[in-house]
């Protein structure tokens, strides 16, 4: 091979370039491995914990409430409210232990009032008198143990028992125990004892009729309309009566159904209105009204109705409305045998409308 006289052999390596000191670019990492190192990040450092939500500003602690407070707001109150209110913390059901032991006490002495659970061994054998007065004796004391812990529906119970037992001081006791907790019931069955009291308190009963009223409670409204009406122990205002017949009448009282059925036939109180005096009456008679009764049979013996008017007027008779009797026998006596038998039959099958009047 033929060489150039100034090449050497082996030719020179060339030389490094110049050092920088400029640091060099590490190579960027793949999107596998960045992944790699975000899932071993995300398994070796959990997120923190959600910070607690703040409390609203004036929220109330209900929890911190004292207990005597809880149990006394809630004695008036039914077994499955009382059951609720138990379910909202620890220390409301600490603090209403006792009405729910009350209310478990007052449903079972209810049951044994009314013949639905079977006494002890030693009771059943016994006449059908005095079996019947041991279990009333059994009701009476569950009542007065469910009032001891506080229930207001079982001091209502207790003391109808004892004013049916002639017991009337001790009625009124447990009447104002229910009505110092606010139980409609007590209240309205305070007011009345106030009203038979003697001599009557009338302004006494007014003052327990009105809250019981204002709670909706059906009895208590007829009575502050009575009261109103004949101006016992506050000023006559028939307006006034109307209104609380009206409301005793649409929460079911039978007696405030006929009532307001004449405050509309006379216009007393209200604007005189033919067509919701009849339907009043008509209802209180369907629920057993004996003077609407009375009155329905009159006013369907001049429609010509005879035969069921002598239906209502012997179902007046039946219930002690004996002004029906003598129209009952005019008509009987002009019927034939077969419409009387029909009209008879009729009276004999006929049912009282039921109604389930508010408490």
């Amino acid at each position: 091979m033929d060489m150039d006289a100034s090449q050497t052999w082996p030719p020179p390596t060339p030389s490094p370039p110049p050092f920088s000191s400029r640091p060099r670019a590490s190579p960027s990492p793949s999107p596998s491995a960045h992944r790699r190192r975000r899932r071993h990040s995300k398994k070796h450092k959990p997120p923190p914990a959600p910070a607690p939500a703040p409390t609203p500003q004036g929220a109330a602690d209900f929890s911190a409430l004292p207990p005597e407070l809880v149990h006394r707001a809630l004695a008036a109150a039914c077994a499955s409210d009382v059951a609720a209110a138990s379910r909202a913390c620890r220390a409301w059901r600490d603090a209403l232990r006792p009405l729910r032991e009350a209310a478990a006490l007052h449903a079972f002495g209810r049951r044994v009032k009314h013949g639905l659970v079977a006494g002890p061994a030693s009771s059943r054998g016994g006449a059908g008198g005095g079996r019947l007065e041991t279990e009333r004796q059994r009701a009476l004391g569950l009542f007065r143990r469910a009032a001891r812990l506080g229930s207001a529906a079982a001091m209502v119970d207790a003391g109808l028992m004892c004013w049916e037992d002639g017991r009337r001081e001790e009625a009124v006791g447990y009447y104002r125990s229910a009505a110092d907790l606010g139980h409609p019931v007590g209240m309205c069955n305070l007011g009345v004892s106030f009203l038979e009291a003697d001599p009557p308190k009338a302004e006494e009963a007014i003052r327990w009729f009105y809250p019981s009223a204002s709670a909706g409670n059906a009895r208590a409204q007829y009575n502050l309309g009575l009261c109103l009406q004949n101006g016992k122990g506050v000023k006559r205002s028939q307006k006034e009566a109307a209104k609380w017949y009206l409301r005793a009448a649409e929460g079911g009282n039978v007696r405030a159904m006929y009532n307001i059925s004449l405050c509309y036939s006379y216009g007393e109180g209200l604007s005189q209105d033919p067509v919701r005096a009849k339907r009043w009456l008509q209802l209180a008679a369907d629920c057993g009204h004996k003077k609407a009764l009375y009155e329905c049979g009159i006013k369907l013996c001049a429609a010509g109705d005879k035969v069921k008017s002598l239906m209502y007027l012997e179902l007046a008779t039946r219930r002690g409305e004996y002004a029906a009797a003598h129209m009952r026998d005019v008509i009987f006596e002009s019927l034939s045998v077969v419409n009387k038998q029909r009209a008879m039959s009729d009276a004999d099958k006929w049912k009282p409308r039921t109604l389930h009047p508010r408490r």
